[in-house]
């Protein structure tokens, strides 16, 4: 059995002391095939306090390094779309209440999405359903009209309830929050995502999207895996393109968009998504610096990760484009007090910010390699980060 370190324990970790705790738990979920690679960041308010990999980039493949980049899926919204809300909040671009009819004034709504606001798709209670397999038909319109098949098809949803009566997870919402972006800022997602992390001096390709050669129509050909061995972990062997994905969106809808959406698309290592929260969370705390380098006001990130300026739904887990800990049950275990942040990805990535104490863990893994049919990864989380809260408390 796998030793857990509780809050009680009460020791001096050294590099060798987190191994020790955390080897046995990745080790041992890498013989399961609960993934094939993982890389795992720690840190605090002062500075990265563990960082470790595990495993291979694929199934006999090279061995995953900490420059390896992963599939980050659904981290896509906050990380990404979420945050370019915020600037168009926080220049006063946009107002959180601004109702769709004012977001798409050309658009062919309904008189229920006339009424839907700009927080509900980001707290995920505007009624729409949480999926559609929309790939399917996108794939044979031509690439220069698929986004705006998309907004049609999307808008075409009738809603499953009314908005802000309750929160259902969509991916459709966030799918317009992409499109509006692009919208807003005259820029496609990709280009805009660099501008906003120009401040933040990540290294090139650490953090970001991995735009496709847009696929002809009706057509799925090969795609030439990426240069460097271990520059990505695989994620599935795909049924439907019939081949393993390295390099490429996972998320088909995102796969028919050239690879780039407003809810999923982007890659990036352990390191650099760390890099992000930090920038979010200095300036949730008033660092000028970081709130500059992001184009940020404090007050927005603070609006975006209060519970009271959320307007979710009673009993929903949603703030503004992030999640908080379930009561009971949590990914991120027993021990992230509420007053938490997070998000969870498809493909088996994460990152849970505590806000009281300012800690940072950020797991990136490939759980669906070679298959999504693997829920491993669900009770190995929250385990996961027991034993790493309680490893900090030793510190």
């Amino acid at each position: 059995m796998n030793s857990v370190c509780t809050p009680s324990a009460r020791l001096s970790m050294t590099a060798g002391d987190w191994h020790r705790r955390l080897d046995p738990l990745l080790d041992q979920a890498v013989r399961r095939r609960a993934f094939s690679a993982a890389s795992l960041l720690v840190a605090d308010s002062d500075r990265i306090r563990f960082e470790g990999i595990w495993g291979r980039c694929r199934t006999g493949g090279p061995s995953v390094t900490a420059a390896t980049r992963f599939d980050l899926a659904s981290l896509t919204k906050p990380l990404a779309t979420a945050v370019g809300v915020m600037q168009l909040v926080s220049s006063g671009r946009l107002d959180l209440d601004e109702p769709l009819r004012h977001l798409l004034p050309r658009a062919s709504l309904t008189p229920d999405q006339r009424s839907i606001r700009l927080r509900q798709l980001l707290n995920h209670s505007s009624g729409l359903p949480a999926y559609r397999p929309y790939f399917k038909d996108l794939i044979g319109v031509p690439p220069k009209l698929r986004r705006p098949a998309l907004l049609s098809w999307v808008l075409a949803e009738p809603l499953e309830q009314a908005p802000g009566r309750r929160a259902c997870y969509s991916d459709l919402g966030f799918m317009l929050l992409g499109i509006l972006l692009e919208d807003a800022f005259a820029l496609p997602l990709p280009n805009l995502f660099r501008e906003d992390q120009a401040g933040a001096a990540h290294p090139p390709l650490e953090l970001g999207y991995v735009p496709l050669r847009a696929v002809a129509p009706a057509t799925l050909p090969a795609r030439p895996e990426p240069s460097g061995a271990a520059e990505f972990a695989a994620t599935e062997q795909c049924p439907w393109r019939n081949r393993l994905l390295v390099g490429e969106v996972d998320d088909e809808n995102a796969y028919c968009l050239d690879g780039v959406a407003g809810h999923a698309g982007l890659f990036g290592t352990a390191r650099s998504v760390h890099q992000r929260l930090r920038l979010l969370t200095a300036t949730f705390r008033g660092e000028a610096s970081a709130a500059a380098a992001l184009d940020l006001d404090p007050d927005t990130v603070r609006r975006f990760w209060s519970r009271s300026d959320s307007g979710a739904p009673a009993g929903s887990t949603w703030l503004l484009g992030f999640d908080t800990p379930s009561p009971q049950g949590s990914s991120a275990g027993r021990w992230f007090s509420p007053h938490s942040i997070g998000h969870l990805g498809f493909t088996g990535t994460s990152f849970w910010v505590d806000l009281d104490r300012d800690i940072t863990v950020v797991l990136l893994t490939n759980r669906v390699h070679p298959t999504r049919a693997n829920d491993q990864l669900k009770p190995f989380r929250p385990l996961l980060h027991d034993t790493v809260m309680g490893c900090l408390h030793a510190q």
